[in-house]
């Protein structure tokens, strides 16, 4: 029997009384001063640019917010200056991933005091632990901290990778409720819908396929579009929810494609240049919200790709 996937944007789908995201979920950069010490005025004007965009909610300490790069304490900082901001507007799933569980655990602890609804982590990275102790990971997490967890897949930068039967299998224990795939291969998310259903709500997480994640059925994204072109990818989204929208929204995200294509060409060149998170660090800057470089080891985008970015955002402006 095919599952019945209709929502109520905002509030979500409500299963075995957890209630799963839906809808245009955006990142949170987190900004610098030019010490690299974080810069709380700037950081929470991002959170209020994306609250006025009409985001569905907000997933901040995920790889664009550079978690990889924070204290544990500076982690926790931002976590909190982000709800303050959001302060009940929309529903936040804070990253709270860490290669150890009990600072996982410490982290998701600090989200639930916060006021977060859930929590996106991402799979134990680097030492690559076998799948069972993956799966452990999470089980340990959701014993310890009562919110609906979000598993970050993102293989290229974790090298670990739940699939879609390992989903299945922790959904059914009511470990994981949602999955943010940033893989290439959309068949992911509709495989995953068909595993698990109602139990399990299913975001696309990278740009190069949002628009074929989100006409596959995906219930929501996560993504570079979603920190810098947040309004336009609520229209998006809203006219894929259209019956007759398709074409509507095809044409929409034909106008995102320069810049996703400027923010993926280090995937197809030799000189690894532009880094996706600093052309979207430079892109708020564009935008007048003065995010600051990355820090160290990423480095801020040359003078010339800045030209070139500033170039797709005003023509971007004019459609």
């Amino acid at each position: 029997m095919p599952v019945n996937r209709e929502f109520s944007l905002g509030r979500g789908i409500e299963f075995m009384n957890v209630t799963r995201p839906v809808g245009i979920y955006s990142p949170t950069i987190t900004a610098f001063n030019r010490d690299e010490s974080i810069n709380e005025k700037a950081t929470r004007a991002y959170v209020r640019f994306l609250l006025d965009s009409h985001v569905h909610g907000l997933a901040p300490m995920g790889s664009a917010g550079e978690f990889i790069a924070l204290t544990e304490k500076e982690r926790m900082q931002v976590m909190e200056w982000t709800f303050d901001e959001v302060n009940g507007q929309v529903p936040v799933y804070a990253g709270t991933g860490h290669y150890s569980t009990r600072v996982t655990i410490e982290l998701s602890r600090h989200a639930l005091k916060c006021g977060a609804k859930g929590l996106m982590i991402m799979p134990p990275y680097l030492l690559r632990p076998p799948k069972d102790d993956v799966l452990n990971h999470f089980r340990k997490i959701r014993e310890a901290v009562d919110l609906p967890i979000m598993v970050y897949n993102v293989p290229i930068l974790s090298g670990v990778e739940l699939s879609p039967h390992d989903i299945q299998t922790l959904a059914e224990e009511d470990v994981l409720h949602a999955v943010k795939w940033s893989h290439p291969e959309v068949a992911r998310i509709h495989d995953t819908q068909f595993l698990c259903g109602d139990k399990v709500s299913v975001f696309v997480g990278v740009d190069l396929v949002g628009f074929e994640g989100l006409a596959a059925g995906a219930d929501g994204y996560i993504g570079g579009m979603a920190m810098m072109m947040p309004a336009r990818l609520r229209t998006v989204f809203d006219t894929l929810r259209r019956k007759d929208g398709l074409e509507d929204a095809r044409r929409q995200w034909n106008h995102l494609l320069p810049l996703i294509q400027f923010e993926y060409r280090a995937l197809f060149s030799d000189v690894g240049q532009p880094h996706w998170l600093a052309v979207c660090r430079e892109a708020a800057d564009l935008m007048g919200i003065r995010v600051g470089s990355p820090r160290l080891p990423l480095r801020p985008l040359s003078r010339e790709l800045r030209n070139e970015l500033k170039q797709i955002l005003d023509k971007l402006k004019k459609v």
